[in-house]
């Protein structure tokens, strides 16, 4: 007869993974674009009116389409299914954390546990209803406090931007004395920038800068 844990007993914490290249990075944030551009000329009205899960949902779809015997976000090839709200354990322990998207590369030689491993991204709704404040304490936050990708060195926050704001001349001054912001540099092209950040809680108490890579995108202007 099998002996039941108590309830008690606190889960397994996170070890510490090495940190995604910035191959695999520039390619998850091809795919992610590639995607986006699907979306805004065949589900338009999705974009601009739909709640963050239905849109994060289409997007997911997308990016795990096949045709022709090829994944058809070909910069992703060689990665596995890109999972919806996996659930994930925090470095405080708790276990049903769950980043929007998960993106995992066929996995490398020192990778010993895949289950914390990859990169993780947010995805957050900005426009007038949905302020900046929300991207930063309910979307940077959850990366900062360790409550996603608790073993990573690095993760990534989308915008759904419905009111052409780019993240350079908003992110320097919301992200400003908050959620442990070193800095705030661009990044490749003006939807994207790169934020550090202090981690709160360090994993194994060891203090630690977390890369975070922001990518918005653009609902309403003219496709290019």
């Amino acid at each position: 007869m099998s002996q039941r844990l108590p309830l008690s007993i606190p889960p397994r914490l996170p070890t510490r993974a090495p940190d995604l290249v910035p191959l695999h990075k520039a390619a998850i944030l091809a795919a992610i674009r590639w995607a986006w551009k699907e979306l805004r000329q065949t589900q338009p009205e999705l974009l601009m009116a739909a709640d963050e899960e239905s849109i994060t949902a289409a997007l997911q779809a997308l990016l795990n389409e096949w045709a022709d015997g090829r994944r058809r976000a070909r910069w992703i090839q060689d990665f596995g299914v890109v999972e919806r709200s996996a659930k994930q354990t925090g470095m405080a322990g708790q276990i049903n954390k769950q980043p929007d998207l998960s993106f995992r590369p066929v996995r490398y030689e020192d990778v010993s546990n895949t289950t914390g491993w990859g990169w993780f991204v947010e995805c957050k709704i900005l426009d007038d209803t949905h302020p900046i404040r929300d991207y930063r304490d309910k979307g940077v936050r959850r990366f900062t406090d360790s409550e996603y990708a608790a073993g990573m060195p690095s993760g990534a926050m989308l915008g759904y931007v419905r009111d052409g704001s780019m993240p350079m001349s908003r992110l320097p001054e919301a992200l400003d004395g908050r959620v442990g912001t070193v800095s705030v540099v661009a990044g490749g092209g003006e939807e994207e920038c790169l934020s550090k950040h202090q981690r709160i809680a360090a994993l194994n108490g060891e203090a630690h800068l977390f890369a975070l890579t922001h990518l918005w995108l653009d609902a309403v202007r003219p496709i290019e």
